[in-house]
């Protein structure tokens, strides 16, 4: 699947949904309205090449995620569609490729 362009306006998942859709993509937790994972890195470099990856992944499907690195090995990524005030198909549509890219980091653990 591929995302949705320009989501404004479309009205955000119900909670049904929501939960239907969040079996689909195993890691992914849900917080304060938002879908987010934490991935463990060995290195703050490994997370800034992770980063470049999530970012073409996302400049290719025209949906872009809430990106923090923490504690300088930990990548954090969350989605939100802000346009619709919720949770989109397309939130979830990014979560699953993310699932089934295969990250060629050593020791990335997903």
């Amino acid at each position: 699947m591929t995302c949705t362009p320009n989501v404004q306006g479309i009205c955000p998942l119900t909670r049904k949904e929501v939960f239907d859709l969040r079996r689909e993509v195993p890691g992914w937790s849900l917080a304060d309205g938002h879908l987010l994972r934490r991935f463990s890195l060995k290195t703050f470099q490994e997370c800034m090449n992770f980063v470049g990856e999530i970012a073409e992944l996302a400049e290719g499907q025209g949906h872009f995620p809430d990106i923090a690195i923490t504690e300088q090995r930990y990548v954090e990524i969350s989605w939100y569609s802000y346009a619709c005030g919720g949770l989109t198909l397309n939130d979830f549509i990014m979560a699953a490729k993310i699932n089934a890219r295969e990250f060629s980091r050593s020791g990335m653990k997903i």
